[in-house]
């Protein structure tokens, strides 16, 4: 999350879905912020997605990932806020800091198995997005983690490894939005 695009459109859709799924259950944001943010920085942040940040620790390339991303284990229903999004295979260049990469994502689903994690991931090519997010749900479903995902110009996946809980969330936001059926993608 970079805060130069604090408040555009991409956090309006953010805070509705967060919003949409607060039936789920409570919810928290880890931000990966790839840059430094004031005290004040995080709380406007925080108060603009109404729901509490567990780290402002900022993502660097030399960041050890496991250390930073372990708040993220003992936490009901999480959102996490990449720069980029998901990415099924490992990066350690200097756009390694734009993911969340896939087994990183497996093993937070399994840390929390009654839990529910939100990403915002425009990771995909123009053209054939709705493929790229079957090809990607997939995957993540040959390791237990199911989910579907939002596609529109702000694109999310949902995932949990309780396929009924994953089930029940997606029925609740397509009740609670009103959203179209045709913007939501699961697995083939």
């Amino acid at each position: 999350m970079r805060l130069q695009y604090c408040g555009d459109s991409y956090d309006i859709v953010k805070k509705a879905l967060i919003g949409w799924l607060g039936e789920s259950g409570d919810w928290v944001a880890h931000p990966m912020f790839t840059e430094p943010v004031s005290h004040e920085e995080a709380e406007m942040f925080s108060r603009l997605l109404g729901v509490p940040l567990i780290s402002t620790e900022v993502l660097t390339p030399k960041t050890e990932r496991a250390a930073y991303l372990s708040p993220c284990r003992g936490i009901r229903n999480l959102f996490l806020d990449p720069d980029t999004g998901v990415r099924l295979q490992a990066r350690s260049d200097a756009k390694s800091v734009n993911y969340i990469f896939g087994q990183e994502l497996i093993a937070l689903s399994l840390a929390r198995p009654r839990a529910l994690t939100l990403v915002f991931d425009q990771s995909y090519s123009r053209g054939d997005q709705t493929s790229q997010i079957r090809e990607k749900l997939s995957c993540l479903m040959s390791q237990g983690v199911y989910g579907f995902a939002y596609c529109s110009h702000a694109p999310f996946l949902l995932v949990g490894v309780d396929a009924k809980l994953v089930s029940r969330a997606y029925s609740r936001l397509l009740d609670a939005s009103g959203l179209p059926l045709w913007r939501f993608v699961a697995a083939a």
